[in-house]
């Protein structure tokens, strides 16, 4: 049996850490009262999806304060592993100064897939009740054309929504064409936007200009789905009169336990 150690996390880690604790014993900081808090040092620490939203602390929505990432070195067994939701040269730094082998959860595939569809399902969610328009006989551009990109495009489809997507990639716009959607280069995103009752980015990139939220419908809804380290398109849109909303961590919010099962499958596999 081995011992875990839970560092900060959403509902999504209460839901993987349940799982865990039927093949070891679980202790956490940050996620609540339910689990026992730490005792000495661990050989095992989990740290969430994402692992840090700041780059300095932990992602820790449910913690009291903020934790910052040296608890990692303070409650590691030297020699021991650190599974984590991504990667920093920080953190990469850190477990090598304290002789910590790092595991990358979220590298894997599998989950990868998985948590886009759940990110795609909950942006789905988010737009229906964001907006005092439905989906159907609606009309969407989609800026990019990656995992999460192509399941929310199915998902609309599926609403009679009519999506464009606007990729800057060759590739997805081909990959978009052949799967049915009207492909667009980047470029023309904020054209195509005017027209739009949906605005959907998910890349990190800043397509989109005051000019051209100036141009959107003022009863259009802008949503950020792509990790950026600054959003000036809250800003732009709201000076344009245009509904923004920022749509993070989806899956914790909108399905925890099955997003929770599949970190868990996911630490399990690279155990």
């Amino acid at each position: 049996m081995e011992d875990y150690l839970f560092l900060g996390g959403d509902r999504r880690i209460i839901y993987a850490a349940e799982l865990i604790s039927r093949s070891g014993a679980i202790s956490a900081v940050g996620l609540g009262e339910d689990f026992p808090p730490p005792e000495g040092k661990y050989s095992r620490i989990v740290l969430p999806l994402p692992f840090s939203r700041d780059g300095e602390n932990i992602n820790a929505p449910l913690a009291d304060s903020p934790l910052p990432l040296s608890l990692v070195a303070e409650y590691a067994q030297r020699g021991g592993t650190v599974y984590s939701g991504g990667s920093s040269e920080t953190l990469e730094r850190l477990c090598s100064e304290n002789d910590l082998r790092l595991v990358n959860y979220f590298a894997g595939e599998e989950l990868t897939l998985k948590n886009a569809l759940l990110t795609a399902e909950g942006a789905v969610s988010l737009l229906i009740s964001s907006s005092d328009d439905a989906l159907f006989n609606s009309s969407a551009v989609i800026t990019g054309y990656g995992r999460i990109a192509c399941y929310l495009a199915r998902l609309l489809r599926e609403f009679r929504c009519r999506v464009t997507i606007a990729a800057r990639s060759p590739v997805q716009r081909e990959r978009a064409i052949l799967d049915g959607f009207c492909a667009l280069p980047a470029s023309l995103a904020g054209l195509a936007a005017e027209s739009a009752d949906f605005i959907i980015n998910t890349v990190p990139a800043e397509l989109f200009s005051a000019e051209c939220f100036g141009r959107i419908r003022k009863t259009a809804l802008y949503m950020e789905l792509a990790t950026k380290p600054a959003q000036p398109e809250r800003s732009l849109a709201e000076a344009a009169g245009i509904k923004y909303v920022m749509a993070a961590g989806l899956p914790g919010k909108f399905s925890p336990r099955t997003a929770g099962e599949a970190i868990a499958q996911a630490i399990i596999t690279a155990s």
